[in-house]
């Protein structure tokens, strides 16, 4: 279709909308005038009008997948074939699974997230196409592009395209061995903390809530590393710790933020357009204040510390950042230079705090779990450790990363249980073609379900069981690719699972 075909298409649409709402006016107007039983009848009338308006914009795109000959779901209007979760009565893991085991023999089928079509892959090639060879056309997350609208959104996790790909290079250097080394004595310090923690809850009861017991040691482990503050979320006190609070409303597991959500990712444009925010400015100003008050500690000057806040001073001073482009089709190699504003970097602040401890507290929070579930396990692990201690005079160092291997094993093992992110969403930035044929448009979404592939019996013998064992030594060099903690090449994780309760071994 030419240009001037889609604008004439263009013009027709808004004439037509605009003689809708004239006739609208005229029979409101007309109805003023009117005896009530007449007035009841236009009401109706109106209400029948749009109710069938919704109900043709609801469906309009019901027929994407039949006409690319793409096996699919039968939808439900508005819904698509997602409603138990977008009606908040089922795990978004679960409703994925439902549907991925009626194609069990199909490398992937068409679906819809509300009224979008979305493109469900379960074979593993193909998912190695979409995070790897071909991982342009899919870099974006689902709307990307309505990231400005709120600062939270501006983050690594959300932003696309250039954007995505400079921030995530200047950020890179933050993460070398050589200074995750130089900041493990933090984490070793607030593992100390823990264990006096530990003591004392286990002295006031028998049963610890494991999920906000690893939320707090997390908070603080991020806090020491990646600001240099002192969170004091592991104080026992009888008000509530700021950091926690703030954790709370990112991950607000209300009902009506669960709607919140749904409605962003699915209609963001109407979401947007009504005024809505999906976070909180609260976050944004809480944010924007700790990270002032670190700078003026630091006299607005980059200290020998080189974390997170001496990154990010260093980029604010620098005032704009350079990188590389992503389009990798691009033969000119030209630099994208980007403004670096107070946004940006509070944007940043806020991924990596939220990242960095709900993720790490909702695996540790479940490995916990089930290990309290699986003695033999238990007690291989505590017997790992003691060696481990014993053999490094009773001191916790960096190694111990790789002097672990069967805890390793056991924190893997609980990431294929209980996969931080069940379905990893993708959006199409360019037509593409797969080696099959199909083609997908652009704005089509990609779901890539992870948590049904985590347990799939062919790639994973009683995929409902806990079992270290599977991915540890050499059975983990022999495991099935489609493990997520292996081969997901993705940008960064955040959860908002269940918080199972353990008792302390």
């Amino acid at each position: 279709m030419t240009h001037l075909s889609i604008l004439n298409v263009w013009r027709v649409q808004s004439v037509y909308r605009c003689l809708f709402f004239i006739c609208l006016g005229r029979v409101y107007c007309a109805s003023l005038a009117t005896s009530p039983r007449t007035m009841s009848v236009v009401v109706l009338a109106l209400c029948v009008t749009i109710s069938a308006l919704l109900y043709y914009l609801s469906v309009r795109k019901f027929s994407y997948w039949r006409n690319k000959n793409v096996p699919h779901l039968k939808p439900l209007p508005l819904l698509g074939n997602y409603g138990e979760y977008i009606l908040m009565k089922k795990y978004v893991g679960h409703v994925s699974q439902e549907m991925c085991r009626k194609f069990s023999k199909e490398p992937y089928f068409g679906a819809f997230y509300g009224t979008e079509p979305t493109l469900v892959i379960q074979d593993p090639e193909i998912i190695k196409l979409v995070f790897t060879k071909d991982f342009y056309y899919f870099h974006s997350r689902e709307i990307a592009k309505y990231t400005p609208n709120e600062v939270t959104t501006q983050n690594l996790f959300f932003t696309q395209g250039d954007k995505w790909k400079v921030v995530r290079q200047n950020l890179t250097p933050l993460f070398t061995s050589a200074k995750m080394k130089n900041m493990f004595y933090l984490v070793g310090k607030c593992g100390h903390t823990l264990e006096k923690l530990l003591d004392e809850e286990t002295a006031m009861s028998g049963t610890v809530e494991a999920k906000s017991l690893m939320i707090k040691y997390t908070m603080d482990c991020i806090g020491s590393c990646v600001f240099g503050i002192e969170t004091g979320a592991m104080e026992i006190t009888t008000e509530k710790n700021v950091f926690v609070t703030m954790g709370e409303i990112i991950f607000n597991t209300s009902k009506f933020h669960g709607y919140k959500l749904v409605c962003r990712a699915i209609w963001p444009k109407i979401f947007y357009a009504l005024g809505f925010k999906y976070y909180s400015t609260e976050i944004d100003i809480f944010f924007k204040s700790l990270l002032m008050s670190v700078f003026e500690k630091r006299n607005f000057k980059p200290t020998a510390r080189h974390d997170f806040v001496d990154l990010v001073l260093a980029l604010k001073q620098k005032n704009h950042i350079i990188g590389d482009s992503l389009n990798s089709k691009s033969m000119d190699n030209k630099k994208i230079e980007m403004k670096v504003t107070d946004d940006l970097l509070v944007s940043q602040c806020i991924v990596f705090f939220a990242a960095g401890f709900e993720t790490s507290a909702s695996t540790l929070s479940c490995a916990l779990y089930e290990l309290a579930k699986n003695q033999e396990a238990q007690r291989r692990a505590q017997e790992e450790v003691d060696e481990y201690l014993r053999r490094r005079n009773n001191k916790l160092v960096y190694e111990c990363v790789t002097e672990l291997p069967y805890i390793e094993a056991c924190l893997n093992e609980t990431m294929r249980l209980y996969p931080v992110l069940p379905v990893i969403t993708r959006e199409v930035v360019e037509d593409y073609t797969f080696p099959s044929g199909l083609q997908v448009d652009k704005g089509v979404r990609v779901h890539l379900p992870v948590y049904h592939l985590h347990r799939r019996p062919e790639y994973f013998p009683e995929p409902d069981s806990f079992h270290p064992e599977r991915l540890y030594g050499d059975a983990r060099m022999t495991s099935n690719p489609t493990h997520s903690s292996r081969s997901a090449r993705d940008r960064g994780n955040v959860s908002v699972y269940a918080s199972p309760k353990c008792r302390r071994p």
